[in-house]
């Protein structure tokens, strides 16, 4: 697991070839080696326009999973969903998602909002 990629891009910071590069290799050396990647980049803006990777690295993902902070009803939740899963179907539905004392949990799908990826949803009802 690499927790994250702002970090490795500093370690290799004026290194040729360039961080991508770098990144594309380990994932390859990776998936031959029958590991599981896990790389997790975190985006600038908590809400507001969505981006799925801050380097622009999705090309490099079998699937994305993604988690958002959202605001509703006036408090920070958390929404997880999944962006890409390269061969097969996946989960489709925006689900909110908590860290609670006793685990992760994963709710119910957020049906009944619109707009959950701009971070300010609004309720269908």
């Amino acid at each position: 697991m690499l927790d994250g990629v702002a970090g490795y891009r500093l370690t290799l910071q004026g290194s040729t070839p360039p961080m991508l590069t770098h990144l594309h290799a380990l994932g390859r050396y990776l998936k031959r080696q029958g590991v599981t990647g896990i790389f997790v980049d975190e985006t600038a803006e908590i809400t507001g326009s969505f981006n799925a990777t801050q380097d622009n690295i999705s090309y490099l993902a079998d699937s994305i999973v993604f988690l958002r902070h959202i605001e509703l009803r006036g408090e920070l939740r958390k929404a997880i969903g999944v962006l890409k899963k390269r061969t097969g179907d996946y989960e489709r539905t925006l689900r909110e998602f908590e860290i609670t004392p006793d685990g992760l949990r994963v709710g119910e799908p957020l049906t009944k909002l619109r707009g959950v990826l701009t971070g300010t949803p609004e309720t269908l009802e």
